[in-house]
């Protein structure tokens, strides 16, 4: 019944050539249009299954909360040049109204100068309550000393934590500049004014307002964009015009490097990679195949039509993707490249059987008739299990990889229809116009490959000992199968140098920060203030943010308030002046080297526990003891003082008339001990931790170091959850996607399996015949996972989806062989593979050609498919010309007997 049908087809096609090609071309037009809406999907996590909880609560996070897609620019370089690229950038990005909602470079200093300290925990006002007692500097210098003492050196648990590390290096960089501040008041008097007390008391008070590094070198700009960043075409745009602005600027500072970072310029880099990559690869991978093509069969139109009608097929596979699902992910993207290098196979059987019937048959339909019935069926099977390999994947729940089943499964399908019904009439169509013009008869040339005949004689002298050959082969690449690595960095797939993924690193480096953080969302505030104290315990977390690091819970600021009220009273009360003298400078000499001792003490507590940046700090201030031309800046400026006491005296005297006014009015203010509310909390705060209709509150969690090694990551996970079940973002997701697709790619292997025997089955009519053709198959995916180790290759989340892939793809060759020696007989092994073996080999090599090609992809997740695909293409053409000969040759007996 089938031949008879492809005989018949085979007859109309080659009768009526144009009005086949003319119908193709109508179906080519209308799957052009329906392909051109399809829309790209580049976001790894659009992979994970859509009910999947943690990918609904990321998407929803992602649409409600605007901050959730921060652009952060990273400025590099010394510490008052980068300060003033960001004042002088900062006024042009907020200018982009339509992508920047707001852009922060700074500590919001309003907010914190009116409730400062209803922000400080009670343990931390308990021991700062006293040091505004007396603001004249030799008390307050000794009331800091008592407050360091007792917060740093007799508390055990004083850096226990990321955020008590911060607040170290913060309360240090904030003493170090008012030290700064007294050496100016003795050498540069003249610079000393009410100005200039204002900055040592807001850097005593405040910080460093801006968002910069313990070092200095390195400031952050934070962009809230006024979209999220689902919306791919805003990424694009929005990333475009923050590039232009650096691009502008960048040269009036030529000390300063800057780049862009985030999840919505990782994701426009991700979107121009791929798509550049699969254009570049897909034009390369038709190159190769034509040139094999070419190489092979000895002529060049031929070849050029085959490459027509594989365009023509990928056409009408992208048309109808369109019309099905609408859209390509990042695995299916790479859909045309892989049917170019699976279609062509089918192209190259029937050129090849054709060109040998040519050869033989007086006409070009009688032919036609026989090069289907000879080749068509094989291509049938060949092309069903295939596509019913690549539609098995469709039972995932992960959207990846359910999707690339069935836009390849579609692609295989459409390849197999175009290559039967257009190609006969293509070839037909160009032998009779190449005949007209030439004005004499045109055959294709036949092209033998004799060493595949000779191989085959060699087989049939010694068929058992090439069966304990590839026994012993298949052993050995089972046992490098099992030793072969997953690679968890996720940044290992993108591309090389890729800006965005390198200032990651440096943020990692200067913060002690990943920017790949986690997130949760609450009911209420209290529950996003006790789930944020939780996570600020946890020893692979850097930095926790919730609404209550600006509103606290009542219960807690109620416990604040006294304290609060007594630092209030305290600066009310104590406003006696007592200036320094003759009498009292030697106990602000005594006072400075007690400060410097406490800070050495501090500097081997933080060294001891591993805090660098605590220890970095303090040594910035009293030197580095393990080098010689190191010194300590508070015994210098305490030398500076004893070498000139008179001009110490009246100078610090005169720093101090211009602070204590300043410093008693901005503590008093910071001692607020009105209750915060939401409703006082300022809308630009309160719109980065409480979504539109205020009944969720956003926890966000960032990893304390580069969270793309497993360990760290399993680690950094299994925190994660202890803090909440309800936890979403990159680094949880990441794993959940790896467990997904572990589970759904063994279901879909065998599932895989089971459905190419049962097909097979049907078609040979034969269980024996079935399983013989699974043998190369499942030898094959072991020569290719075995090679991978040879090769120190190692498995990632997209290139693991190659083992369910090369089920499918390497049945192929086994359907072939077999179909052929079904027609030809099973003693006529040379036969065999002089004709049907040139012709998977052909196909091998194209295929190969066309996942090679992915090599040059610069987004390094698809040359790492192309590469494992390319090795599994010949792992299955050797395992089939080695296994099933040489089976054959032993069994044929009982192979023939078989019903």
């Amino acid at each position: 019944m089938r031949e008879k049908l492809l005989k018949t087809w085979a007859h109309f096609a080659a009768t009526h050539p144009w009005r086949v090609i003319i119908g193709l071309f109508i179906v080519t037009v209308f799957a052009l249009i329906s392909a051109s809406r399809i829309r790209m999907d580049m976001r790894w996590s659009d992979l994970l299954p859509m009910h999947d909880p943690m990918a609904q609560e990321f998407d929803r996070i992602l649409k409600e909360y605007k901050s959730a897609s921060t652009i952060h620019i990273v400025v590099q370089g010394q510490e008052h040049e980068i300060k003033q690229f960001a004042e002088a950038v900062a006024p042009q990005i907020e200018e982009l109204t339509k992508y920047v909602d707001r852009v922060d470079y700074k500590l919001d200093i309003k907010f914190f100068a009116e409730h400062g300290f209803m922000l400080a925990k009670a343990q931390d006002l308990k021991t700062t309550k006293d040091m505004f007692k007396d603001l004249n500097l030799v008390p307050f210098l000794t009331n800091i000393n008592d407050n360091f003492e007792e917060e740093y050196i007799g508390d055990e648990e004083a850096l226990s934590t990321k955020e008590k590390e911060d607040e170290a290096v913060r309360s240090l960089d904030g003493l170090h500049f008012w030290l700064k501040a007294m050496d100016t008041s003795i050498s540069q008097p003249d610079n000393v004014d009410p100005a200039f007390a204002e900055l040592a008391v807001d850097r005593l008070l405040y910080g460093d307002p801006y968002f910069i590094s313990h070092d200095k070198r390195v400031l952050l700009i934070a962009i809230k964009p006024t979209f999220n960043a689902m919306d791919v075409d805003k990424d694009i745009a929005s990333t475009i015009a923050l590039q232009n602005i650096l691009d502008k600027i960048l040269p009036e500072y030529p000390g300063v490097k800057a780049g862009i970072t985030g999840m919505i310029p990782l994701q426009k880099d991700e979107m121009e990679h791929t798509t550049s990559s699969m254009k570049k690869s897909s034009v390369v991978a038709l190159v190769l195949v034509l040139v094999l093509f070419i190489l092979t069969f000895r002529m060049w139109s031929t070849p050029v039509l085959a490459g027509l009608n594989l365009v023509i097929a990928i056409i009408i596979a992208a048309g109808v993707v369109g019309l099905i699902l609408g859209r390509l992910n990042l695995m299916t993207s790479m859909f045309a490249v892989i049917l170019i290098g699976l279609g062509i196979d089918y192209s190259i059987h029937i050129i090849s059987v054709y060109s040998e019937r040519r050869a033989i048959d007086k006409d070009a339909v009688q032919a036609m008739e026989q090069t289907l019935v000879r080749s068509g069926t094989g291509i049938i099977t060949g092309a069903l299990t295939t596509a019913a390999a690549f539609f098995a994947l469709a039972i995932s729940v992960t959207q990846g990889i359910r999707e690339m089943g069935i836009v390849l499964g579609i692609g295989i399908i459409c390849a197999m229809v175009t290559t039967l019904t257009g190609l006969p009439a293509i070839l037909v169509a160009r032998e009779r116009f190449v005949s007209r013009v030439s004005r004499k008869p045109v055959k294709p040339q036949h092209v033998e490959f004799g060493f595949l005949e000779n191989f085959g004689k060699s087989i049939m002298r010694r068929p058992l000992l090439y069966l304990i050959i590839s026994v012993v082969l298949t052993a050995f690449f089972l046992f490098q199968a099992l030793h072969v690595k997953f690679d968890y960095d996720m940044y290992n797939m993108e591309p090389k140098g890729l800006t965005t993924i390198a200032l990651q690193d440096t943020i990692i480096k200067a913060f002690d920060m990943s920017p790949d953080f986690a997130m949760v969302t609450t009911s209420s505030l209290e529950e996003s203030w006790e789930i944020a104290e939780k996570a600020k315990k946890m020893p692979t977390f850097s930095m926790v943010e919730n609404i209550g690091d600006f509103c606290p819970p009542e219960e807690k600021q109620l416990k604040r308030q006294p304290y609060v009220e007594d630092i209030r009273r305290s600066l009310q009360s104590n406003i006696k002046k007592k200036f320094l003298s003759h009498r009292n400078i030697n106990k602000l000499i005594e006072q400075l080297e007690r400060l410097d001792m406490n800070i050495y003490e501090l500097s081997q507590l933080a060294f001891i526990g591993g805090q660098d940046k605590v220890d970095d700090k303090c040594k910035s201030i009293i030197g580095d003891p393990e080098k010689e031309d190191s010194e300590s800046f508070i015994i210098n400026l305490a030398q500076k003082i004893k070498e000139n006491p008179e001009r110490a005296i009246r100078w610090l005297n005169e720093f101090q008339k211009y602070y204590v006014p300043q410093l008693r009015t901005k503590a008093y203010n910071m001692a607020n001990p009105e209750l915060i509310t939401l409703d006082n909390l300022p809308e630009h705060i309160k719109e980065r931790y409480i979504n539109d209709a205020g009944n969720t509150y956003l926890v966000t969690i960032y990893p304390r170091e580069h969270i793309w090694n497993f360990e760290v990551l399993r680690r950094f996970n299994a925190q994660l959850e202890r803090v909440s079940p309800r936890i979403t973002g990159n680094p949880p997701m990441f794993l959940r996607l790896i467990d997904y697709i572990g589970r759904d790619g063994l279901r879909a292997t065998i599932l895989t399996i089971f459905i190419v025997i049962i097909l097979l089955w049907i078609d040979f009519r034969s269980l024996r015949m079935a399983l013989l053709g699974v043998i190369p198959l499942i030898a094959g995916g072991i020569w290719m996972m075995g090679l991978m180790e040879t090769f120190g290759m190692m498995f990632n989340f997209l290139n693991v989806m190659g083992i369910p892939m090369i089920v499918g793809i390497g049945i192929d060759d086994g359907v072939h062989l077999l179909h052929r020696y079904k027609y030809e007989g099973l003693n006529k092994t040379p036969v065999v593979l002089k004709s049907t073996g040139k012709a998977i080999l052909l196909t091998s090599l194209t295929t190969m050609a066309g996942f090679g090609s992915l090599l040059i992809a610069t987004y390094r997740g698809f040359a790492s498919l192309g590469m494992l695909l390319a090795i599994g293409v010949a792992s299955c053409f050797l395992t089939t010309v080695l296994f099933l000969p040489s089976i054959i040759g032993l069994t044929k007996r009982d192979l023939s007997n078989t019903p």
